[in-house]
């Protein structure tokens, strides 16, 4: 019986090795199909035939390089458009306004899935959400497009110039106070304070003063944004033991601007529904868009 039970195993085992072997060359010669597709596109050279320029990448980001600056490079090296391969895909970046424009208005080029819904959620948390960001069905993207459309006008904005003056005059101050002092200024954490003061006040009519008050706001956003970057790029980051706190901590960052976003908006939808007066910023004129929207006869 063993005797009989090797004798069918053994050719079994060679069909099995055999299918592999046919699998593995037919793999290899689609991704030559693929290269040869493409290759017409301008492009660095690929570290591998099967792993693309994805090795020098790595490299960049083990060392806490910046992959955009080499983005960038490749950008100038080989023009406004160019490709990158990974196995049997092929990556056409583009750094040309016009160019990006097309691509994220028309409905002819379909966003990425998995790109896209990985900025659903942070970590399990809800972050971007199906919001207009990340919005793969064009309908529901234009649909919001429409809304916000009214308070991101040329005339809308230039009546909130009077807010965007009064933070750059505070910004001034504070580097004449600096100045004054004979210390040095941390421009970035002054531009990011300034530059979320302004979103804040004309989006949201919360005047946070960050040049002179504290809030958590500016650290919470601070650590979504570095978090993101450790949730695309390895998808076991979160499993990892040593990295439990830091998910935790980015969660509670999610989770804090979420809320409070939500209860602003309720507050001013409540406002808007009770007839007070209200700020006229960027949310007020989203939530009247969006009410209009809601009314028109749909198609």
């Amino acid at each position: 019986m063993i005797y009989l039970w090797q004798v069918l195993a053994a050719p079994a085992l060679m069909f099995l090795l055999l299918l592999l072997v046919i699998a593995f060359l037919g793999y290899c010669l689609y991704i030559k199909y693929i290269h040869m597709k493409y290759d017409h596109i301008p492009g660095p050279p690929r570290d591998s035939f099967f792993f693309g320029q994805s090795a020098t990448l790595v490299k960049m980001m083990e060392n806490d390089g910046n992959v955009h600056e080499k983005f960038l490079e490749w950008a100038e090296k080989y023009g406004p458009v160019y490709r990158l391969n990974v196995l049997h895909y092929v990556a056409v970046c583009t750094y040309c306004p016009e160019t990006t424009k097309e691509i994220l208005m028309s409905p002819k080029y379909p966003k990425e899935k998995l790109a896209y819904e990985k900025l659903f959620n942070l970590f399990g948390q809800r972050f971007f959400g199906n919001g207009l960001i990340t919005a793969r069905d064009h309908e529901q993207w234009y649909k919001q497009r429409r809304i916000m459309d009214p308070a991101f006008s040329s005339l809308y904005l230039r009546g909130l110039m009077g807010t965007f003056n009064e933070r750059a005059e505070k910004l001034m101050d504070k580097l004449a106070e600096v100045a004054e002092s004979k210390t040095e200024a941390n421009m970035l954490h002054l531009v990011n304070c300034v530059t979320l003061d302004v979103i804040s006040k004309v989006a949201f009519g919360v005047d946070l003063d960050l040049l002179n008050n504290s809030s958590p706001f500016p650290k919470a956003i601070e650590t979504c944004l570095r978090g993101m970057v450790y949730y695309v790029r390895d998808m076991f980051f979160e499993f990892k033991p040593k990295n439990r706190a830091y998910v935790n901590k980015v969660r509670e960052a999610a989770r804090l601007l979420r809320t409070t976003g939500a209860k602003w908006i309720s507050e001013r939808k409540t406002a808007i529904q009770n007839g007070d007066e209200v700020p006229k910023d960027i949310l007020t004129q989203i939530i009247k868009s969006a009410n209009f929207t809601q009314m028109l006869p749909s198609k």
